[in-house]
């Protein structure tokens, strides 16, 4: 396989996956709060945010993680002197927990099947960026390969951290305003 090939399938396995994360984590905030209803409604919005977070999870986003990885490790394969480099271990170490975070998104699956779960759906919100900043640290380490782009990432990672936090904030107040 040639290098450019690994790498289209790493970056539309990238892309998919992504997607996938935002998208489960923003399920399992509905899902959450369809626990809140006691009423028939509660009970089929629960039934078919079941049904949409197993497909996401399923067809979507672990067929879109392998691909990634494969995409990845293949890139490796061919240029083996980038496990010589810092800024590749902090990439891997980021992805190791990508990974962590795709079956904790399982895990989190099966408990809203027959519980509301400790998570509120403010902390599913809040869960919900985390890999958003894990995406920016590694594409910033990606594009830049040295530690000039990890601090960028890292200040740029704290930037909207904090940015996000606020957003979050916010739009919690604006909500309890409503109801």
């Amino acid at each position: 396989m040639s290098y450019l090939f690994l790498k289209s399938l790493h970056i539309i396995g990238f892309v998919s996956w992504f997607a996938g994360i935002f998208y489960i984590v923003r399920l399992f905030v509905y899902h959450r709060e369809a626990w809140d209803r006691n009423d028939e409604t509660g009970t089929i919005l629960r039934k078919q945010y079941e049904i949409m977070e197993g497909r996401l999870l399923n067809i979507i986003q672990t067929p879109a993680m392998v691909m990634t990885l494969t995409g990845g490790l293949g890139m490796l394969i061919i240029n083996p002197s980038w496990l010589n480099q810092p800024w590749m271990h902090v990439k891997l170490t980021l992805v190791i927990g990508l990974i962590a975070y795709h079956f904790s998104n399982y895990r989190q699956m099966k408990k809203l099947r027959t519980e509301p779960t400790s998570f509120s759906s403010f902390g599913f919100r809040l869960y919900n960026e985390l890999p958003t900043l894990v995406l920016i640290a590694i594409v910033m380490l990606a594009v830049w390969k040295n530690l000039q782009g990890l601090w960028l990432g890292f200040g740029l990672l704290l930037m909207l951290g904090v940015v996000f936090f606020i957003v979050a904030k916010l739009y919690k107040k604006s909500r309890e305003k409503k109801v």
